[in-house]
Order: C-alpha cells, then structure tokens, then sequence
C-alpha cells in the first residue's frame, strides 16, 4: 500500500483544491476575485502547482523518469510563480488564521526548496520533501472546501490534519523531523487561531 501513498495523497490534495475553490470557477464566476489579477495569477499558479504534483507521481508509478526531470523543471517554475503569486496576499495580513497559512507556506517552501536541492542526490528525500510540503501549502483550499462540504467548520477539518500527518509517519514508519516540525506549526497555528476566538 505504501507505494501508492503518495500518487493517491497527490490526488487528494488536487481535488481539495478544486472543490475548495469551486465558487470561483463554477458557482459563483462573477465574484469581484475573480476579475483581480492578483488573484487569477496565483489561481492559475496554484491549480498549476497541484496538477504537475499528481502528473510527477504519475510518471514516477510508471517508471518515466525522463520524462519526469524534464517536467520538474517546469514545476521548479510553476512553484516560483506560486510563491510570488502568494506572498503579496499575505504580506498585510496579520489576523491568527493568515498568521498559520503563512508559517505553514515558508515552511512548505523550505521543504520543497530541500526537494529541489536533493533532486539528484537522493531520490527518497525529494519525493518526501515535496509531497509534504505541498500538503502544508492545502489549509486555504482545506478551509473553503469544508464550508463548502460542511457549512462549518468542525471535528472533521482537524481530522484531516491529524489523518494525513498520521500517514506520514505510517509512511516513513517513523516519525521524521520534517514532520514533526510540520505538525508543530499547524497546531501552534491552530492554538493561536481558538485563543483569539475565546
């Protein structure tokens, strides 16, 4: 099972993205976003980003690795667009839950930073520095799909955290700093999220 963990992992976070921004493409097409070039920049990079992570775990389940190094050049791009995308939305917000999604994408960068520096050397920490790095980068796609699913907010938004987190550790049968740090970001977020709420 475990080599399929993370071509199924790579869909998951895919598909969350487009439900979680589903109103911008679907439901509600005239919203004032989608007609700011900011944010179609960053949707464009965004999308991009999650769909060349399921297309490398593809070519890599069926062996293509040539094909694979030439795409991850291209995705060494997409993900430079992504961050430059990202950062001006953040740079001016300091509420607790912008505070998260921030700390949890620099750390998703140095992650995916590792990936690339590693691309040559050592195959195993690239593939697992980029798929948990880009699982730090899912919460805002996370946050609108469960209100989109679920109206609210509730048990099953932290599940998912604690899920795939579990499975990380369930991959590596181990718990690696990588993800130790990770998990400890998100739930230091998340604490200062709720204090703020009380």
């Amino acid at each position: 099972m475990r080599k399929y963990f993370f071509i199924v992992l790579s869909i998951v976070l895919w598909i969350i993205m487009v439900i979680g921004f589903s109103d911008n493409w679907l439901t509600d097409i005239h919203q004032p976003s989608n007609s700011q070039p900011k944010f179609l920049i960053h949707a464009f990079f965004a999308f991009s980003w999650f769909t060349m992570l399921v297309v490398q775990n593809g070519l890599i389940r069926k062996g293509n690795i040539t094909a694979h190094k030439k795409a991850g050049k291209i995705g060494f791009l997409i993900y430079i667009g992504f961050l430059l995308s990202t950062l001006p939305l953040y740079l001016k917000e300091f509420a607790p839950l912008s505070i998260m999604v921030f700390s949890q994408l620099v750390f998703g960068s140095i992650l995916i930073g590792l990936a690339y520096y590693n691309r040559k050397k050592d195959t195993n920490k690239h593939k697992a520095n980029i798929m948990l790095g880009s699982f730090m980068l899912i919460q805002p796609a996370w946050d609108r799909a469960v209100g989109h699913l679920f109206g609210d907010f509730g048990l099953e938004w932290i599940l998912f955290f604690v899920l795939i987190y579990g499975l990380f550790i369930w991959y590596h049968k181990k718990l690696k700093w990588q993800i130790a740090v990770g998990f400890i970001i998100w739930a230091a977020g998340f604490a200062n999220v709720v204090s703020h709420m009380a």
